[in-house]
């Protein structure tokens, strides 16, 4: 594969798709294990499970925070247990995306903080960064109160790289978006998606050519 999108660690949900005795099914589906042949996914065993045949058309719909990738796949064998369903899946050898943003994530490290109202600070270091937001990996969980009200966020950008920018700092509203625990190479973490607010046109001029830079 070009590109691993079956580990990305902004993936939010994905599905399996093939068709059995005529009807389309369209199985909700996580990674459970991947080598260079053959990858495997699991899900919980149904009440009534009607096996598949081997070796079958199939597809796979991976949604992730920027958008959606889809590729063919072979549904090789599917194996039941009392409590889940794991499915065989030849490795996908190349992916169709559709963006979902009104702007791709690029990868970046930046120092960024987040104050709420009752003085309470996230700081960290984002993982990606966007017109629409950031994300980045905390090892301290936040807190479900942090989760439903807005924050302000200040993200200090590179001084070197920006004109006409007092400061490096960018300030704008921000509210949590969604989280992510487990993500490889990062276990004991977990992966927090904010949004942006309200930007001020100005601020996004200066962020939007910020991004270019980093292409």
């Amino acid at each position: 594969m070009q590109h691993n999108i079956l580990r990305d660690s902004n993936i939010t949900k994905i599905f399996l798709i093939y068709v059995h005795n005529g009807a389309r099914k369209r199985e909700v589906v996580s990674l459970r294990f991947m080598d260079n042949k053959e990858c495997y996914f699991a899900a919980p065993t149904p009440v009534k499970f009607d096996k598949p045949k081997r070796k079958i058309p199939a597809e796979l719909n991976v949604f992730t925070s920027d958008g959606v990738y889809k590729t063919k796949v072979t549904l090789l064998d599917t194996n039941m247990s009392l409590r889940e369903v794991l499915y065989e899946v030849s490795i996908p050898k190349s992916w169709d995306f559709i963006q979902l943003r009104a702007s791709s994530r690029k990868v970046v490290s930046l120092p960024v903080s987040i104050k709420f109202n009752d003085g309470y600070t996230i700081s960290a270091t984002t993982y990606d960064l966007s017109l629409g937001g950031i994300s980045f990996f905390t090892k301290e969980p936040i807190s479900s109160i942090y989760k439903k009200v807005s924050g302000i966020l200040t993200l200090e950008l590179p001084r070197e790289t920006l004109i006409n920018f007092p400061g490096g700092k960018m300030t704008v509203e921000t509210k949590f978006v969604r989280e992510k625990t487990d993500v490889e190479e990062h276990f004991g973490e977990t992966f927090v998606i904010f949004k942006f607010i309200g930007v001020v046109p100005d601020d996004e001029i200066v962020l939007k050519n910020f991004l270019i830079k980093l292409d």
